[in-house]
């Protein structure tokens, strides 16, 4: 199942003016930690760190001739983004990764909300394409992946499906975007432990990974030194969702709790996370990152390779 979506074309009444971008950015830069614990899982997976972390980890396994290819495609960003989108400096490859989610505020990119996660019903055991009939985080990897393949495929459209595919990657390695539709994939899950996280799905997105106090260079080295690294690129796209579906519904996270009926709501109310949640969740969510980026470094490698 395939879903095309438009290439997107700068157009004036699609630019946020460039006093009020950067306006936003600063509140962004003061807010990120409130607001990283109330995205909707069509939002944001990993926080703006994450993200980058997955595109480091890939770019240091990119041959010299792709990252050659993707540095040069990367001057296709419109002025308009650049000054709009990342106050005018040049594009980095972290960026690529968080892209997705810097142009949701454009009307251009509305259509494609559900595509940052996929639902799964309570009582499956199995991520299957059964609830992504407007699209969803399965056929998004799909689409993008079917127009890098296209010879014909101009620039800025190129640079945009690989922007949103690295994204997608990334998203589709956070346990809670691989999650259920009636508690919005964690955001609804009230939970204590961590003071700046106040639902589970803000803690998967940020708060394991700034608990660790670590400096996103301490980060990437911390991730590329994990061992078994070799075989990090393997399997296909729906098997990493249910990896994903695999470990939410596992006990450690404290998501649900499985009975004959399914995976039942862990509590009926705000919880307290065990004491221990940082030490026993860190080092999986350290590794679907790594994973993450390996398995990107593979996609792009394959995608953007000389024809």
């Amino acid at each position: 199942m395939t879903i095309m979506v438009k290439p997107f074309k700068p157009r004036p009444q699609d630019r946020v003016k460039p006093t009020l971008a950067r306006q936003i950015q600063r509140v962004i830069a003061g807010l990120i930690v409130f607001a990283s614990c109330f995205w909707l899982p069509a939002a944001m997976g990993w926080s703006a760190t994450g993200h980058q972390l997955t595109c480091e980890v890939a770019e240091s396994q990119l041959t010299d001739e792709v990252k050659a290819r993707i540095q040069g495609l990367m001057q296709a960003l419109p002025d308009a983004q650049r000054d709009d989108l990342f106050d005018g400096k040049a594009l980095t490859f972290a960026d690529l990764c968080t892209w997705a989610d810097q142009v949701r505020p454009l009307k251009q990119y509305r259509s494609v909300a559900s595509w940052h996660y996929v639902n799964v019903a309570r009582d499956a055991s199995t991520v299957s394409y059964d609830k992504c009939v407007t699209g969803c985080l399965l056929t998004a990897i799909e689409t993008h992946i079917s127009l890098l393949q296209q010879a014909e495929l101009l620039p800025w459209p190129r640079l945009q499906s690989l922007m949103f595919l690295s994204h997608w990657v990334g998203d589709l390695h956070q346990p809670l975007h691989v999650s259920f539709f009636e508690d919005l994939g964690g955001n609804r899950t009230q939970v204590t432990g961590y003071d700046a996280c106040s639902n589970l799905h803000g803690v998967w997105d940020f708060c394991l990974v700034a608990a660790t106090g670590k400096s996103r260079s301490d980060l990437l080295t911390e991730l590329l030194a994990l061992p078994d690294a070799d075989g990090f690129d393997q399997g296909t796209t729906l098997s990493w969702a249910q990896e994903s579906m695999d470990l939410v519904t596992h006990p450690r996270v404290q998501y649900c709790r499985k009975t004959r009926a399914g995976c039942e709501p862990w509590a009926g109310q705000r919880y307290a996370l065990s004491a221990d949640y940082q030490a026993i969740n860190w080092p999986v969510a350290k590794r679907r990152l790594a994973q993450a980026g390996y398995r990107l470094a593979g996609l792009m490698n394959r995608l953007m390779a000389a024809p």
